[in-house]
């Protein structure tokens, strides 16, 4: 039997990333988002338009993706009702601030971007610099941001080699209906997978991608 819904929110699952990109007055702004998706070098970001990360993204082209981990929640709830925005977009409500300082009000330090003019987030373990292909309106002022990425930094524990990440220590963190969830327990691989798992190297101490 199933049960038809109208859910207020569709984030059945999806990964956080922090975005960072260029203000006009040259300092970076964070913008957090659930809306994210990759094929190949490609991501499709979904932001509104009212976001100051949409105005920055789209004036200056580029973007860094910051992926943070699960010891990063109370960090990014801290942020997640403030906007680089001033004054506060009507349609964000009373219940945001305008905040010109996100990076002290999570407690994160900053790492000069590499390609990108916008700074990285040095707790995240993962950047990833891009710059901007296109963007297409959806509805009102929702946005699909077509990005390509151009680097890929990681953080050393993380490496297997130049191109491969070790996922038994990667921690990502996910948004579920507003909630934030780590990663759960090991279900299987992908045929395609380069590294192979077994009963025995599958637990939080095995290595591969």
């Amino acid at each position: 039997m199933f049960t038809t819904i109208s859910p207020s929110v569709h984030y059945f699952g999806s990964l956080v990333v922090l975005l960072t990109t260029s203000n006009p007055d040259g300092t970076t702004n964070i913008t957090p988002i659930s809306s994210a998706w990759s094929l190949g070098d490609h991501y499709v970001l979904g932001l509104s338009s009212r976001s100051q990360g949409y105005r920055n993204l789209i004036r200056t082209g580029e973007v860094v993706l910051n992926l943070p981990e699960e010891c990063m929640a109370p960090a990014i709830e801290r942020i997640s009702m403030t906007t680089g925005s001033d004054p506060v977009p009507a349609v964000k409500g009373s219940s945001y601030r305008t905040e010109h300082d996100k990076w002290a009000v999570a407690g994160w330090d900053p790492l000069p971007g590499l390609r990108t003019a916008p700074q990285r987030i040095a707790q995240c373990p993962v950047h990833i610099e891009a710059t901007l292909d296109n963007s297409w309106p959806l509805e009102a002022d929702l946005h699909a941001i077509h990005v390509r990425v151009r680097q890929v930094q990681v953080r050393d524990d993380l490496a297997l080699d130049t191109s491969r990440v070790d996922v038994r220590t990667w921690r990502p963190m996910f948004y579920t209906f507003r909630h934030y969830f780590g990663k759960g327990r090991h279900l299987g691989q992908n045929a395609r997978a380069e590294q192979r798992f077994t009963a025995q190297t599958s637990g939080p101490s095995g290595r591969g991608v």
